[in-house]
């Protein structure tokens, strides 16, 4: 694998240069150096030694220790601890969303290595995300290892506050988790019930008249503890940046587990959740917001649709359950179920093109939708466990079942609003709209099987290796005009990985892995269009310093998509093209003593748009909203002792480099730093905390694809939680 150093940045005219650093990023990476862990290992393991004994925890669920989680499922299936996974994993725990004061999936992941997270900024709907330079939409997110299967505007969303942690496995992971996109895999991992009896109970203010009241309790049911309970619930109402947009949100998500005996247990997992308000997304025209216009620049508060119109309304449910059966000491059986249901409506006004430029004069078009959906996921596995003298071995054998349905009615295309808006000097006035609306039917299935065994010889040397049959159908129906297809497809996917344990921490690692995502498009003579496809090589090194609760890790990959739909002439698609994503991540997690907690990542990124077919204008050149540089920096302080006593200081920065607005480098979106900071105070069982996202209040643009969309500017959050 040849990883050669090329901007991404530059045009093919202009001179190969080196990537532009911001002074952050060299802080960074000079933080995550192998001299200076060296000497910290050794100093911490000393005070240590005097104070607090970390307990490592084994729960591949959580609770974890502060910053540092030591095992997860994600990468294998199987409990298993990160350092002996052969591939980039990352976990953002419960006390890293408390202490930044997370407000969505997209914010838990803003300090996490190769994720581009929220680039359109914070959204109602669903949860954004850039993985290793690949677009998540609707195939990358799952939840307590099932798929969370959302298709267009049915997307579902989780609150952080529902969730123990925040799993990412990066790059392709077709083998475990079939139709996926080439970024990777993100895993929501539930609040489960504990043995431990537990309450918490929250309030908080913030900007926007941000009001939100929280509870989450937890213990036995029985003196035995063979029935545990857990509730978790939420009630929020706020409104947003834009002006008379709202998002208010009523969740409760009950779990109850059974443990029938000591090899049998099921834990029963439900979640209700109502989301109102108006669409929070704004799309924007770059003159105004990146380019100059005339009149100046767009407000970030500015409304572009008409708030007495739009609306968005999601009621969503899941039921589900995980069981666990061990037979022996050998074999065991888990499965996971989930069940979801949806109803959703949508109106939503969107700047579709000038009507008169220079005098700020648009065109809106309308997003409509009105329907249900209902999500069913189920994955069944084998797991075998040997050892001998000198080696153990785990042999997971899998089937898993994925099925969406959804019955919508919608117009066909986007109708457009009859009355015009100037974008400069809004006036909101609603006029008769009359469109025409079609009902449609989409139903998608997933079946896969798979195998995978892992080999660990004289507790040093880890090979990993797995392979997955998938047939996935996909089936259409305009019930309305009589248009339909049925596309059907199936492949072969499989990985590979290899690791060695050192005595001092390091783990070397290699590794090969294969997705594959169907396409549910037809060509312009109706014909399917052939599964995107491709395969990622990486190398990397994981280092957990003996004395401390803490690891560092480093990733180089190489990652390809093929059979990419590239548009030609007269807008038709054609599937002949190719992206390559090359890159460097470096990350640094955990709890470097009793008191300072830190999260770090640097993230530098050559992607690249290899194949066009013949069309060549975005050959070599970046894919639209692709940063080519991320680093992000995390510091939480805790006085332990003495007059201050309690107290606790967090501040972090997360830069984000240049983007394209389009695939042929013609729309350059600049790149933006911003501070972060928490100030908390312990006191008996009561906890005040003050949050701050980005402290100077500054101004950006988080992404252009012919719309524009600004990024969040200050949000001040108070909260006082009560624990017992």
């Amino acid at each position: 694998m040849s990883f050669q150093s090329k901007c991404p940045s530059r045009r093919a005219a202009e001179p190969v240069r080196t990537a532009r650093l911001h002074p952050l990023t060299i802080a960074l990476g000079l933080a995550l150096g192998s001299a200076s862990l060296q000497a910290l290992a050794q100093d911490q393991a000393r005070e240590l030694e005097a104070t607090t004994v970390y307990a490592e925890q084994s729960d591949p669920h959580g609770p974890d220790t502060g910053y540092q989680a030591n095992n997860t499922l994600v990468g294998t299936k199987t409990d298993t601890p990160l350092r002996e996974i052969p591939r980039a994993v990352s976990v953002v725990t419960r006390q890293q969303m408390e202490d930044r004061a997370a407000v969505s999936i997209s914010d838990a992941l803003r300090y996490t290595p190769g994720v581009q997270a929220g680039y359109f900024g914070e959204d109602n709907k669903q949860d954004w995300f850039i993985i290793r330079g690949f677009k998540q939409q609707n195939y990358g997110l799952f939840q307590d290892s099932t798929r969370v299967y959302s298709s267009g505007f049915y997307s579902w969303q989780v609150d952080p506050y529902m969730l123990e942690r925040v799993e990412v496995q990066r790059g392709a992971a077709s083998v475990l988790y079939g139709q996926t996109p080439p970024g990777g895999v993100i895993n929501l991992v539930s609040k489960r019930p504990s043995e431990s009896t537990f309450g918490e109970i929250g309030l908080q203010y913030g900007s926007h008249d941000r009001q939100q009241l929280t509870l989450d309790m937890t213990g036995p049911l029985t003196d035995n503890d063979q029935v545990l309970y857990r509730i978790t619930a939420l009630a929020r109402d706020t409104g947003t940046q834009v002006d008379d947009v709202d998002n208010d949100r009523l969740s409760i998500a009950p779990a109850v587990t059974l443990r029938f005996s000591e090899d049998t247990e099921l834990t029963l997992l439900a979640s209700a959740q109502r989301d109102t308000g108006d669409p929070m997304l704004q799309f924007l025209p770059s003159a105004g917001t990146v380019l100059p216009h005339p009149l100046g620049k767009i407000d970030t508060d500015t409304a572009v649709g008409l708030p007495d119109y739009e609306t968005f309304e999601r009621d969503q449910y899941t039921l589900g359950y995980e069981f666990t059966h061990r037979f022996n000491d050998t074999f065991s059986v888990q499965q996971n179920l989930r069940y979801g249901h949806m109803d959703m409506n949508l109106r939503q006004l969107f700047f579709f093109f000038w009507q008169d430029q220079p005098a700020g004069e648009l065109v809106r078009g309308l997003s409509y939708a009105n329907g249900d959906a209902d999500n069913l996921s189920v994955d069944n596995r084998l797991i075998g466990n040997w050892q001998g003298e000198g080696w153990e071995n785990t042999l997971l054998v899998g089937a898993d079942y994925q099925q969406l349905q959804i019955d919508d009615e919608s117009p066909n295309g986007w109708p457009l609003y009859p009355a015009n808006l100037n974008i400069f000097n809004p006036t909101y006035t609603q006029v008769p709209f009359d469109f025409e609306l079609e009902s449609k039917r989409t139903e998608v299935d997933q079946i896969g099987g798979y195998l995978q065994n892992q080999l660990k010889l004289n507790d040093r040397v880890i090979l990993l290796a797995g392979v997955r049959r998938d047939w996935a159908e996909f089936d259409f129906d305009n019930r309305t005009t009589g248009d339909g297809r049925n596309i059907k497809d199936q492949e072969t996917t499989w990985n590979a990985g290899a690791a060695y344990l050192f005595d001092n921490g390091l783990t070397p690692y290699v590794s090969y892995s294969q997705f594959f995502l169907p396409v549910t498009e037809v060509d312009t003579v109706g014909q399917a269009f052939e599964p995107e496809s491709g395969h990622q090589r990486e190398i990397g090194l994981k280092y957990q310093p003996p004395g401390i609760n803490a690891s560092f890790n480093a990733a180089l990959f190489e990652l390809t998509q093929e059979n990419v739909r590239k548009s030609v002439a007269g807008g038709q698609q054609v599937q002949v093209g190719e992206v390559r994503s090359r890159g460097l991540e470096l990350e640094a997690v955990g709890n470097l003593t009793p008191s300072l907690n830190v999260t770090g990542a640097v993230t530098l990124l050559d992607a690249e748009t290899t194949r066009t077919g013949t069309d060549f204008a975005e050959k070599g050149k970046t894919p639209s909203e692709v940063a080519d540089t991320m680093a992000s920096l995390w510091a939480q302080y805790r006085v332990r002792g003495g007059l201050l006593h309690g107290l606790g200081l967090g501040a972090g920065a997360r830069y984000v480099g240049e983007r394209y607005g389009d695939n042929v480098e013609g729309l350059e979106v600049p790149s933006y730093t911003v501070y972060d900071a928490a100030v908390s105070y312990d006191w008996q069982n009561m906890r005040l905390q003050l949050n701050a996202n980005n402290l100077a209040d500054k101004e950006y643009v988080t992404t252009c694809d012919y719309y524009c969309w600004y990024g969040n500017r200050r949000n001040v959050i108070a909260s006082v939680s009560y624990r017992w």
